[in-house]
Formats: structure tokens, C-alpha cells, sequence
């Protein structure tokens, strides 16, 4: 199971994104300023955490797997992160392909 570079440049950027808004968070004047940056982090990181989770899913990781790794039963897991399907590109003749 490891990352493609491609898709570690994507977690990067994501990651880096969040930190820019909990920097952001750190330096608002207000508390309404903080709570805007902090959902832009949380809102942001909770997107990719869910992407890696269907990713990691994809490369073949199992849910007790996924679930050792956020300290919680694959269960719960598997209820926090529920499969996203992906979307399958119409063929010529209007079928789908997967």
C-alpha cells in the first residue's frame, strides 16, 4: 500500500492548506475570525482524511486496518468513513464503464 508521488503532492498541498488556516485561526482578531479559519481546517483535513481512507481501502487496507490507524473499531470506522462511489464514464453506446 504506498502513495503514488502524485497523490502524496496532493496530501501535501491539503496539508499545507490546513496549516495556512490554522495559522490564520491563530492570528484572528475575533473569535468569530477563529471559528471561520478552524472550520476551513477541520472542513478541509476531514475531506482528505476521507479520500485517504477510500484510497488506502482501493490499495487493498482492511477496515480493522483503517481502524488501528484512527484508534477506533472498524465499525465505527467504517460508519465514520463510508465508501464514496466513483463515477463511471459513459461508453459510446450509453453504458457505463467502470
Amino acid at each position: 500500500m504506498t502513495a503514488t508521488s502524485a497523490q502524496l503532492d496532493i496530501l501535501q498541498r491539503e496539508i499545507a492548506a490546513a496549516r495556512k488556516a490554522l495559522a490564520s485561526a491563530a492570528g484572528a482578531d475575533t473569535p468569530l475570525g477563529v471559528l471561520a479559519h478552524l472550520t476551513v481546517a477541520v472542513e478541509g483535513l476531514s475531506a482528505t482524511q476521507h479520500e485517504l481512507v477510500n484510497h488506502l481501502l482501493d490499495e487493498g487496507a482492511s477496515w480493522d486496518d483503517i481502524g488501528a490507524a484512527l484508534d477506533t473499531s472498524s465499525h465505527a470506522a467504517e460508519r465514520r468513513f463510508p465508501r464514496r462511489t466513483r463515477r463511471r464514464k459513459a461508453q459510446p453506446d450509453g453504458r457505463s464503464q467502470p
